[in-house]
């Protein structure tokens, strides 16, 4: 009888994280009755900034943020993908891409990663309620205003402005302002920052008082529990909410509003898989990796089993989108439109920093000049 191998990996605190993968684990054990692979959690705060040097030598397969490419890469902290898949495989993936997904985990020429998990901001909405108001959700950030009026009293609207969060969302109003070329030379466009930050100060008036301390998955169980927020205009969608019996009330998710100057939508999110450089077994980790990307894998096993797929073939199943109410055809167009953010070596370090710079300065009101200002001079310190 041939010894068991087990593989390790780690995966985020949310059952789309964690459940697809130990869903797809069990199938593959089933084809490959030798290996075992055990699935460890980490919070969704660490997925997006635990230095991956920190994971490399306890786990062979880790999912993984597209921004950490140019670390990873500068490191060698990951196997290149590209080494070990057929040219008809990776070409595959590459017309099977979610927008910008597959392309966002190569970096000098190396695939770092597969995309298991396609996401960026979206707009979420109780559309049950919003019909009940007769309200039209805003198609621009210049219509969003006219909406916070229309909205009655008791209802709010709320957007997840923690530190992670705000960082995303500053990003987005930039990259729709400046288009996807807004960092030059390792710097944020400081004007075109300014008048972002004073806009973002601008809504945050309209906003329910917590949205300052949430992130996605608090605003979306605060929603699909009670009547009070009806809609948030940019955040990470989840497939879960959308679905019906896994909370009290749906929730509906659409693109989210733009700026017609830019044909630019939202920050690019999701999630890749990759396999550490000190894995002992290269062959079987990417054999699941590979498995875990497949369009037959995304469009059943993984969707099924609360996963919010990277495959396209998957986010056009038409039973996938009546299981999650037409999530994935509702947020499609903000997906092939995503904004990437920066991958160089560094950056992962500047997002953490930068993230806490944007929220204690939202929180203190400080000066769009002050902020923007010592948010370069940190890039600049870092990279």
């Amino acid at each position: 009888m041939s010894e068991t191998i087990t593989l390790k990996g780690i995966a985020w605190d949310h059952p789309r994280g964690y459940e697809p993968l130990r869903a797809a684990s069990a199938a593959f054990t089933k084809k490959h009755p030798e290996v075992r692979i055990e699935w460890d959690i980490r919070s969704l705060k660490e997925f997006g900034d635990t230095p991956i040097e920190d994971l490399i030598d306890a786990y062979d397969l880790i999912t993984i943020d597209h921004p950490y490419m140019g670390q990873a890469h500068s490191n060698k902290l990951l196997v290149p993908l590209e080494e070990r898949l057929s040219e008809t495989a990776l070409n595959e993936y590459r017309n099977q891409s979610v927008g910008p997904s597959f392309e966002s985990y190569y970096y000098n020429g190396h695939l770092y990663a597969l995309p298991i998990d396609a996401a960026a901001l979206v707009s979420a909405s109780r559309r049950d309620l919003i019909s009940t108001l007769h309200l039209e959700l805003p198609g621009t950030r210049e219509k969003l205003f006219d909406f916070y009026k229309e909205v009655p009293t008791r209802y709010s609207i709320a957007w997840p402005l923690c530190a992670t969060d705000l960082w995303c969302t500053f990003l987005t109003l930039c990259a729709q302002d400046g288009g996807k070329d807004f960092i030059k030379n390792r710097k944020i466009d400081e004007k075109m920052g300014s008048t972002v930050w004073d806009e973002l100060k601008e809504h945050l008036k309209h906003l329910h008082p917590e949205s300052l301390n949430w992130n996605p998955i608090q605003v979306l169980d605060y929603m699909a529990a009670g009547d009070e927020v009806i809609y948030s205009p940019f955040l990470f969608g989840y497939t879960n909410y959308s679905r019906e019996g896994y909370a009290k009330n749906v929730v509906h998710f659409n693109n989210s509003p733009t700026n017609p100057a830019n044909d630019v939508s939202t920050i690019l999110g999701g999630v890749g898989l990759a396999v550490s450089a000190k894995c002992k077994q290269v062959d079987l980790a990417v054999a699941y990796v590979d498995y875990m990307a497949w369009a037959e894998t995304q469009e059943s096993l993984y969707t099924e089993n609360g996963g919010q797929p990277g495959n396209l073939i998957a986010w056009e199943s038409t039973s996938n989108n009546l299981l999650c109410h037409d999530f994935f055809d509702g947020t499609r167009t903000t997906m092939e439109k995503a904004y990437v953010r920066p991958r160089h070596k560094g950056w992962n370090e500047f997002q953490e920093q930068g993230a806490e710079l944007l929220h204690k300065g939202l929180v203190k009101n400080s000066s769009s000049s002050k902020v923007m200002k010592n948010l370069n001079q940190l890039y600049q310190s870092i990279v």
